[in-house]
This record gives structure tokens, C-alpha cells and sequence, in this order.
């Protein structure tokens, strides 16, 4: 609840970074690499504080990826050994259907393989 009061904030106020994506595309996150297919679209957002949001939506409905260190309770995570972010929280809003299908956390690429993906030190909202 209090997560989706920030971000609907920060999707309001002046300054907050914005990028758009329509699949196919390869989101890339700070410490993860999402492909997203054709019938899905991403929203990448950097409020300008201490974390970033990425609101994937398709078919069978959507979910919120957060990188940072204090995400708000979630559905799953990752932890990354990094020191920010220190963890990728995932926010399922699929319907039952899509998770038994399967896990946010399996479409995600990190480490090396994420690397491979996208040029280090490009994060999903610097312009390409």
C-alpha cells in the first residue's frame, strides 16, 4: 500500500525520469536485464531518492520491479551482493493463471549475464 502511494507520487512530480518501453525490448536495471515480449510494455521510473521502479505490463496483467536497499513488503526478491542496489523486490499483480505459469524471477538476468545484455553503466532511464 504504501509502496503503490510513493510510486503513484512519483509518477506525478516534476523531475522524476521517465523511459518507456514497447516490446520486444531488453529493460536494464541497475543489477538486473528483463526481456519484455511484444505484447508487453515497461515503464522504468527514477523518483530522484534512493531507488527505481519498473511497472511491466501484459496480457495476464503486470508487475513492479523495485531495486534498492528498504523495498516495502513484496512477492519474492533477489538479493544482488551489491551495495545498491542490494535488492531487486517484485511486486506480482498477475492473475493466478500467469504465476502458475511462472515466476517474475525467472524472466530476470543478472551478473554477467545481465552484462552481456546491456553496457555496464547504462541504467534503464539513461538515454540511448
Amino acid at each position: 500500500m504504501i509502496l503503490s502511494i510513493l510510486l503513484a507520487a512519483a509518477a506525478v512530480q516534476p523531475g522524476v525520469a521517465e523511459r518507456r518501453y514497447t516490446g520486444p525490448a531488453v529493460v536494464c536495471g541497475e543489477a538486473f536485464a528483463l526481456r519484455i515480449a511484444a505484447e508487453e510494455r515497461a515503464v522504468a521510473r527514477d523518483p530522484g531518492i534512493d531507488f527505481l521502479t519498473y511497472h511491466v505490463e501484459g496480457p495476464d496483467g503486470g508487475f513492479v520491479l523495485y531495486e534498492g536497499n528498504a523495498p516495502q513488503p513484496h512477492d519474492d526478491e533477489i538479493r544482488t551482493g551489491l551495495p545498491w542496489p542490494n535488492v531487486i523486490a517484485i511486486h506480482d499483480n498477475r492473475n493466478a493463471r500467469a504465476k502458475t505459469a511462472g515466476r517474475v524471477r525467472d524472466r530476470l538476468v543478472t551478473g554477467a549475464e545481465r552484462i552481456a545484455l546491456c553496457p555496464p553503466r547504462v541504467p534503464a532511464l539513461a538515454p540511448r
